[in-house]
């Protein structure tokens, strides 16, 4: 509330002063070439009462009409990179009038006099704003105090809403311009002086002032919630594109938020599960013992006795996260449309594997379906243990799975007290990662130390949360081992060429000056600077794959991310790494495991029954395909398939050159022609005759003049396009 009045106080201080410099403002009626000059608004005798009421009429339509004009217009104020804000602002200003008519009296035309004004308004309060800190982000918002989202959150379909991911777009862009905002004008004196306008008048502890620009970003991209925590989870396994500070401070991320009520989580049990509770388990904590931004984990005992952690999703996640993936698909794209940062880096295509990522997730069948496989995987190793799934319990929203009880791996003191050999824990914690990246290519995705646990009786390594997985193909898998091989002997051609395999060449890729930053890094780092583990020489070769716009896709980083992440822990336990021989001997060891005479007659007949069902398959059209050639040889007939794709390509440009200079000459057609029309109308003999219509041959005049700017952006910009589309 206190916001709030000091906001009325300098609306209606803004108010008075625009209406006052604009009176001193004197323009010709009728407008623009009358003989009588008039202020463009003058007094109505509106006292200091009517301006705080306007005050409060503004900081109303703010609040309540503005968010309702963005719901339908979110996607125009984003391609506009907020520049339609301000006619989003005119009307919500044009409504507040409203409520004070009798303000001031405008001169003719009023609606473009008051057009100005709005503009005006707006562009100097949001200076007001920026100076005394009006909108400066509040740490402790998690994204949940909006009434607005509360109700559109609380909707019981999961189905995609244009107006929901609008309102949804205008709560992000608003966060997005205020940390960003406040990082830009951190340096700057302006930021103690906005620090003591909130300490001072509006009351407020400033939470953040010691926090760094990435850490700020980190806080950002917590309140913007679960999705937005998950990207930049994702973004901090991409080393290349990302400063050092950034990447460290986008590991910390933490999803944890407060718990929702044991009655919707009961609600959700039975509607997923089809039982009461008291029918599905023998008993269940009411509080959980942990909750995240997408779920909550309730401890439970099954009737057989065995102890369960019950995972439970909260209500309308589902909805609220489609809603957000909507909101960064439409950034992704205009990002990459103004920067070239976003281009480089391939926003749209990372933000469409992100999103394909995070609906997999969402769906616990899914990760019950991943604990089984690595489980199946880890079979080979008795110190690896993956808690068991209850199928029977478990849902796309509930998911129950053995309880566990353990020390973080990370905790080396804690381990040793507990008796345990923390050298032999790392390595083998190494080889089974190495085992699910290299060899098997189906791998945990997050293998960080808060998901793995050593339950202290076993000495056995708990893996945790199997919702991100990676997956990676033979071919990718060799490739990697070839990068780990050449990155132990810096050799600069094979780490070039094992990149070159791994990723995927942009449009203005340069394979030469690439090699040479590949071999400069390798020298620098490598060879001269000593790097003692593969993460470290990885980040170092990395910024070469990103400077020259090589991209690699989402599970691939994964994968890296993954062994970069088990190579520091292994060394956290004391454990001396060589990643690539460990690759090499797990690889040695999975191929005996595989090729036993017994696997090998397996794949054989495999081989020898697959090859028979397509021969089967295709024998039909093999003859039939015989026959039609002999008919044609016995005719003396030839058949030439020509490839005529380029001269299509070429005759389909010149069909779009054409169409272009054609409605380039309409539209100048239409422009001069309205330009003839406005002078006509314009003349001091006719304006006072005929006012009305000379303002719309103005309006006419001046909107024919922004379509043919847009014809002509267009026309310039279709040869570079076509060009690109050429090269790619």
């Amino acid at each position: 509330m206190r916001r709030f009045l000091v906001e009325v106080v300098i609306d209606a201080l803004l108010v008075f002063v625009l209406l006052n410099l604009l009176s001193l403002i004197h323009v010709p009626q009728p407008f623009p070439f009358g003989s009588e000059r008039v202020p463009i608004f003058r007094s109505a005798g509106a006292g200091p009462l009517a301006l705080l009421l306007a005050g409060i009429a503004i900081g109303l339509a703010d609040r309540f009409v503005r968010p309702i004009i963005v719901a339908f217009t979110g996607r125009w104020v984003l391609s506009t990179m907020g520049l339609a804000l301000l006619l989003v602002n005119v009307v919500s200003l044009w409504i507040a009038t409203l409520i004070v008519p009798d303000l001031a009296v405008s001169a003719q035309p009023r609606l473009l006099w008051f057009f100005i004004a709005a503009a005006l308004f707006t562009v100097s309060s949001t200076v007001v704003d920026a100076l005394l800190g009006l909108n400066v982000p509040d740490v402790g918002d998690q994204g949940e105090g909006r009434s607005i989202w509360r109700i559109l959150d609380a909707l019981p379909t999961p189905r995609r809403s244009r107006i929901i991911e609008n309102v949804r777009l205008q709560q992000v862009y608003d966060t997005i311009y205020r940390y960003g905002l406040d990082i830009a004008l951190e340096r700057t004196p302006i930021a103690a002086l906005r620090a003591s306008f909130q300490r001072r008048v509006l009351g407020r502890k400033v939470r953040d002032e010691d926090l760094t620009p990435e850490a700020r970003v980190r806080v950002m991209l917590q309140q913007l919630g679960p999705t937005y925590v998950k990207l930049g989870q994702m973004a901090a396994s991409r080393r290349e594109a990302l400063p050092p500070a950034l990447v460290s401070e986008l590991e910390r991320l933490q999803s944890n938020v407060g718990a929702f009520p044991w009655e919707a989580a009961e609600r959700i049990l039975v509607a997923e599960l089809g039982h009461p509770v008291d029918e599905l388990y023998a008993s269940i904590d009411h509080e959980p013992f942990a909750a995240a931004s997408t779920a909550q984990v309730h401890r439970a005992t099954l009737p057989t006795g065995e102890e369960v952690a019950v995972k439970i999703q909260r209500p309308n996640i589902v909805a609220k996260t489609k809603a957000d993936l909507g909101v960064l698909e439409e950034l992704g794209r205009v990002a990459e449309r103004r920067s070239a940062l976003a281009t480089k880096i391939g926003a749209q295509a990372m933000i469409r594997e992100f999103a394909a990522g995070v609906l997999k997730e969402l769906d616990y069948r899914n990760e019950a379906y991943h604990a089984l496989r690595i489980a199946d995987s880890m079979r080979r190793f008795p110190e690896i243990h993956v808690p068991v799934v209850d199928n029977d319990r478990s849902t796309a929203r509930v998911l129950t799975a053995e309880f566990v009880r353990g020390i973080k791996i990370s905790d080396v003191e804690g381990l040793r007290n507990a008796g345990l050999d923390t050298t032999h824990l790392g390595s083998v914690f190494i080889r089974a990662l190495i085992k699910q990246v290299l060899v098997d290519g189906f791998f945990h995705g997050d293998p960080h130390p808060g998901n793995i646990l050593v339950d202290p009786d076993t000495g056995q390594i708990i893996f945790l949360d199997f919702g991100l997985v990676g997956e990676l193909r033979p071919d990718q898998r060799l490739t990697l081992i070839q990068l780990l091989f050449a990155l132990r002997n810096a050799d600069s051609s094979g780490i070039a060429d094992a990149l070159l395999g791994l990723g995927k060449p942009g449009t203005a890729f340069d394979e030469r000056r690439f090699r040479g930053d590949v071999d400069r890094m390798t020298r620098q780092y490598l060879i001269y600077g000593k790097v003692d583990s593969v993460g470290a020489g990885i980040s170092a070769v990395l910024s070469a794959v990103f400077d020259n716009g090589l991209r690699l896709d989402n599970d691939l980083t994964l994968a890296i991310k993954a062994v970069v992440q088990a190579e520091e822990t292994a060394m956290i336990l004391g454990f001396d790494v060589d990643i690539a021989s460990a690759a090499f001997e797990e690889a040695r060891a999975a191929a005996l495991e595989r090729f036993t005479p017994e696997a090998v007659e397996k794949i054989v007949m495999d081989q020898a029954v697959r090859a028979g069902q397509e021969f089967a398959r295709r024998l039909p059209t093999l003859e039939s395909a015989v026959w039609k050639w002999m008919d044609q040889f016995g005719k003396g007939k030839l058949v030439v398939e020509i490839d005529t794709s380029e001269l299509n390509r070429e005759i389909g440009r010149v069909s779009d050159l054409g169409r272009q200079v054609a409605v380039g000459m309409l539209v100048t057609g239409q422009l001069i022609g309205t330009a003839i029309l406005a002078v006509v109308l314009l003349q001091p003999s006719t304006i006072a005759e005929f006012a009305t219509f000379a303002y719309f041959g103005l309006i006419a005049f001046g909107v024919s003049l922004i379509v043919s700017m847009v014809v002509l952006f267009r026309t310039l910009r279709s040869p570079a396009s076509d060009a690109r589309s050429d090269d790619g």
